[in-house]
């Protein structure tokens, strides 16, 4: 029986031990932030794969031409852009693609986020806007700000910048950092406006 509690014991200290580690490591653990603004400015691919890859998603057209109908573009930079959000993971097998306005006669900038699942793209994530900041995170999967684009009618628009975080398998809203008049600088701002923002965004299907 003694032998059976001092055991319990050890298993209690070894727990709190590790439970205290870990949250330790969270908290001590500080993101590196890098900001990100896509120009679609260069005239070529600095990577093969990325080439390979767009015409994997099948959003543009490989073997673009004048004649093909409007909305259908090159697979080139100046309609698309790169980025990695998962660390663990190769470009080929993770990673957020920015699309610029007119593509596939969409009216607004898309990011979307791809990952590969049994050899297959799939894409994980769409949001109606494009990629703010990338900060990262100790499981090595990039929290996103994204500037969402909300499209109010007669010519007039809206704009949310709001932190998304990669949770069971794709991305979801955490909060809303500010919008077009700027950041939401009080607590009790910031919670009011993420939820109204929030239901605006499942509204509309913003981010999908």
């Amino acid at each position: 029986m003694r032998i059976l509690i001092f055991i319990a014991i050890g298993t209690f200290f070894f727990s709190c031990k590790t439970e205290t580690g870990e949250n330790n490591s969270l908290e001590d653990f500080t993101p590196d932030t890098t900001k990100v603004s896509t120009l679609f400015d260069q005239t070529s691919f600095d990577k093969k794969i990325k080439y390979e890859l767009l015409a994997e998603t099948r959003i543009c057209q490989p073997f673009y031409s004048d004649t093909m109908p409007s909305g259908v573009v090159p697979c080139t930079p100046k309609h698309f852009a790169f980025y990695e959000y998962n660390h663990k993971r190769n470009l080929e097998d993770a990673f957020l693609l920015q699309v610029k306005a007119g593509v596939n006669n969409y009216d607004y900038r898309r990011l979307l986020v791809f990952t590969r699942e049994k050899g297959q793209l799939v894409q994980m994530n769409g949001i109606n806007g494009y990629l703010v900041e990338k900060r990262s995170r100790p499981n090595e999967i990039d929290d996103l700000v994204v500037a969402i684009i909300d499209d109010l009618g007669n010519n007039k628009f809206d704009r949310y910048d709001v932190l998304i975080r990669y949770r069971d398998g794709k991305y979801h809203f955490v909060e809303a950092i500010g919008d077009l008049y700027g950041e939401f600088d009080s607590k009790e701002l910031k919670e009011k406006a993420s939820k109204m923002i929030k239901e605006r965004i499942e509204e509309k299907d913003l981010i999908f």
